[in-house]
């Protein structure tokens, strides 16, 4: 179990907005209140959407800022790998923080967020990694309120890190986009789905593209189609819980086997080569 005693926790801290990030900032603040051992490698620019992806190709620079603040011109991923094995190689930290992303990062986005992937590289390093993120109302990514995040999640994390949680896991938490006092509750919720058609790629010149996100949430909760994701009586989905204004908490593991098609495909396909 991933039990944490905050106050004398090393914290590592990275995100995919980049180091200059508000998110980032707010995050270094509310850890710094528990622990004096608090570390930031973030990528140098915006990563959003880099998904779990290293940089296998180029070579990456590490730039220190100031004390206990550093940059990777790469990935999330590239920044918690480079971070545990050359910042922090005296003590790996006991604690990875991912974010606070501006935006969510909910349904299907955990398989393109770099918030996500950089708690995913965390958890495969066999440390505790809690990813972060506050939404905000759509078109408004300049306008964010961070007023939920910053009243919520520092009991947040203490509560997590003293229930703890199991070793192949790591925690996804979302923050809605309204102030403070119009949060509902903390619920523990399922990855759902938004809308298959929440992707935009816009064709700026001819043959060049640009991907972008609706971010509807609320468009996105009752559904006309069955959802991808399973169900579980009692409880919200991630996207369900966020578009009524509550915080939501996932648990998120690595593993993708579908075990209920283990033994389908067992008995229907033919194994036997001779």
């Amino acid at each position: 179990m991933s039990v944490i005693n905050l106050n004398e926790a090393r914290i590592l801290i990275t995100n995919d907005d980049g180091i200059s990030a508000e998110g980032i900032k707010i995050l270094r603040a509310i850890a710094s209140e528990f622990s004096d051992d608090v570390w930031v490698v973030a990528p140098e620019h915006e990563k959003s959407g880099a998904s779990h992806a290293l940089s296998f190709q180029n070579e990456l620079t590490l730039k220190k800022y100031e004390e206990k603040t550093f940059s990777v011109n790469g990935t999330p991923s590239d920044c918690v790998a480079i971070g545990i094995s050359n910042v922090l190689k005296d003590k790996r930290p006991d604690l990875i923080l991912s974010g606070i992303n501006s935006g969510c990062n909910v349904g299907e986005d955990v398989t393109y967020s770099g918030t996500i992937a950089a708690a995913m590289e965390g958890l495969i390093r066999r440390i505790p990694s809690i990813a972060i993120s506050q939404n905000y109302e759509a078109g408004k990514k300049n306008q964010i309120v961070w007023d939920a995040s910053k009243k919520f999640l520092k009991n947040i994390l203490l509560e997590l890190t003293i229930l703890g949680w199991p070793n192949n896991v790591f925690m996804n938490i979302n923050f809605p986009y309204c102030t403070a006092d119009l949060v509902k509750s903390i619920q523990i919720t399922t990855q759902g789905n938004r809308e298959t058609d929440d992707l935009i790629i816009n064709e700026v010149q001819k043959s060049k593209f640009r991907f972008g996100l609706r971010r509807r949430l609320e468009e996105n909760v009752n559904l006309s189609i069955p959802p991808l994701n399973e169900t579980v009586e009692g409880y919200m989905s991630d996207v369900e819980a966020l578009a009524d204004h509550h915080i939501s908490i996932t648990p998120l593991h690595l593993d993708l086997t579908h075990h209920k098609s283990l033994s389908d495909l067992k008995k229907g396909l033919k194994t036997d080569l001779n």
